[in-house]
């Protein structure tokens, strides 16, 4: 092999190698680094709860529920707003939700049969207004239930106004939280559902 083909096959594994290496450090720093930054001009968003080494551990359901409305009461507290109680009917709500929007390969707060979100609660005897945030992620490597996760997801909401605006309606009083997710084909449907005091 000629010194120029040799060198030119040099420079092709170290740009492949540099390549590689800044890939694996952008999703080692994506993986470790925890930072919900510092909100907005008329909203601020908490400090992420966990460190970087308890945000990737396995978690139950439970557990992430109540982390979840952990993390929405942190936001509502920060904006001057009283916490928020969780609900196992707006829970059971949110739950179904997203694991049918999974099963059946949709993203919308109307369900396959024109259901909304106060008719889903309504039909498991739940009472008063409702809103509701849905998210959606795909392509996400080792995906796990994680709080990690669960943070991801409400920073995505609070970062979005419209989203917002139901974490910091005051008028809630109750919560509930789903999340449903495939590992092996890389997407997560996560679900918040708010409620007003039933009258």
């Amino acid at each position: 092999m000629s010194n120029r083909r040799l060198n030119q096959k040099r420079l092709q594994v170290f740009l492949y190698i540099t390549l590689t290496l800044g890939i694996a450090l952008a999703a080692a720093k994506e993986y470790f680094h925890l930072s919900n930054g510092q909100g907005g001009q008329d909203w601020q968003i908490g400090a992420p709860q966990v460190d970087v080494m308890t945000a990737q551990w396995q978690r139950s359901l439970g557990e992430v529920r109540a982390f979840a409305l952990q993390l929405v009461n942190r936001d509502r507290q920060l904006n001057g707003l009283p916490p928020l109680v969780a609900d196992e009917v707006l829970s059971e709500a949110a739950q179904r939700h997203a694991e049918d929007m999974l099963k059946r390969q949709y993203f919308s707060h109307i369900n396959l049969e024109g259901q909304s979100p106060m008719d889903r609660f309504i039909a498991l005897g739940g009472r008063g207004g409702v809103g509701e945030n849905i998210m959606q992620q795909k392509g996400t490597l080792g995906l796990v239930l994680n709080y990690q996760l669960i943070e991801r997801c409400q920073k995505g909401w609070m970062d979005s106004e419209g989203h917002r605006q139901n974490i910091l309606r005051p008028e809630f009083t109750r919560f509930g939280f789903g999340i449903a997710l495939n590992s092996a084909r890389r997407e997560v449907y996560a679900v918040q559902m708010f409620a007003l005091q039933p009258q």
